[in-house]
């Protein structure tokens, strides 16, 4: 009897952490206009400042962007978790014009990741671009 009790827990631990994957933002409302994107994405650093630029599109009454950042552990190799950085409004006259948003890296010891994403007004979410490697210079060399 204690063999049954012990593989039952054992399939309910299984059936919850496999029941737990999948995608992990709320519901998408789908209006029917053009999901908000980030197109034309350039990256670089220039000293200590990582320099985003990029073009927003989707609906006319208004998109905005957010940067989350996480920073790249020294010992495995691998990213943390990632946390909203920025979060630029959404608003009508920044639909199709070219944008640019300068990050200063505080740190040349550091290497971050960023990413960045569009939403619009309404509320729908576009997805994230792909991970921006950035880490300062040591200027006084």
């Amino acid at each position: 009897m204690h063999k049954w009790r012990l593989f039952t827990l054992l399939l309910l631990t299984v059936g919850i952490s496999l029941s737990a994957c999948g995608r992990k933002e709320a519901p998408q409302i789908s209006t029917g206009d053009e999901k908000p994107q980030i197109n034309n994405l350039r990256d670089q650093v220039v000293g200590n400042v990582l320099e985003l630029k990029f073009t927003l599109t989707g609906m006319a009454k208004g998109v905005g962007f957010h940067v989350d950042r996480t920073q790249i552990d020294p010992y495995c190799h691998c990213p943390g978790f990632w946390r909203r950085f920025y979060d630029r409004p959404a608003l009508p006259v920044q639909v199709g014009v070219e944008s640019k948003r300068l990050i200063k890296l505080k740190n040349d010891t550091v290497e971050y990741l960023f990413r960045i994403r569009a939403y619009d007004i309404d509320g729908n979410l576009g997805p994230w671009s792909h991970a921006i490697h950035a880490k300062g210079v040591d200027l006084s060399r």
